[in-house]
């Protein structure tokens, strides 16, 4: 059966030139959850809510994303590339949390021609996509609540069902490397994708057909090889 995603943004109302230029590059209609506290989970919580009944899939993007050309047609095709069931983070970072392991990882997946990296977690919550059916209990997942980040709690909840999380590479979308709205967080320059297509490039020209390079968890690449398969 072909994906079929929907797609619901993030948003701050400090940043609404941002969310009205990134509705603008979509190629999708989004809805909008606008946020209402300091809460981030609410907010995200609310962009989950939204997907769409009929869709296989939903995409939550952040407000401060950079996005490739047709991203959601691109999403829908290269999510037949993946195991049923699979998530899918369409950005690596470079950055927090693990820099010297991302930067290792980038070098070797450059190196061995990969178009994917298999990780353990949701590493970053710029863009997300989840298959529908996962949403209502990953929401209603009662140990959710220990965990105070947006990102977190939804990586948690896909470590806890052994889900894994594809990484296309290059990402296919991008961050705004601007202050986090977030007190304490986004201190750090250089929040940026590893490598990311490009916004003038289309999702749908990024070739994807290559292999799979296998990480794991990003703590514990320096320690052990990468493999490549193929999807």
């Amino acid at each position: 059966m072909r994906a079929r995603v929907s797609v619901a943004v993030m948003a701050h109302r400090a940043r609404a030139g941002m969310v009205a230029e990134l509705v603008e590059r979509l190629d999708r209609p989004a809805a909008i959850a606008w946020a209402d506290d300091d809460v981030e989970w609410h907010t995200g919580r609310r962009a989950w809510e939204a997907a769409d009944g009929s869709a296989t899939h939903h995409l939550v993007i952040q407000d401060d994303a950079i996005v490739c050309g047709d991203l959601v047609a691109g999403v829908e095709h290269w999510l037949a590339r993946l195991p049923a069931g699979a998530a899918m983070s369409l950005y690596f970072g470079r950055t927090s949390p693990f820099p010297r392991q991302t930067g290792h990882v980038a070098a070797l997946a450059d190196e061995a021609g990969a178009s994917w990296l298999a990780l353990d977690r949701l590493y970053w919550g710029v863009a997300a996509v989840l298959p529908t059916p996962y949403i209502g209990p990953m929401l209603a997942w009662p140990r959710g609540a220990r965990f105070g980040m947006y990102d977190q709690r939804v990586s948690a909840w896909l470590v806890d069902h052994d889900v894994p999380v594809y990484y296309p590479w290059p990402s296919l979308v991008d961050h705004r490397d601007t202050p986090s709205l977030l007190p304490g967080h986004g201190l750090r320059p250089g929040r940026v994708a590893h490598r990311f297509a490009g916004e003038n490039v289309s999702a749908l020209d990024v070739d994807l057909s290559g292999p799979v390079m296998d990480v794991g968890p990003l703590a514990r690449v320096r320690t052990r090889r990468l493999t490549r398969r193929e999807p």
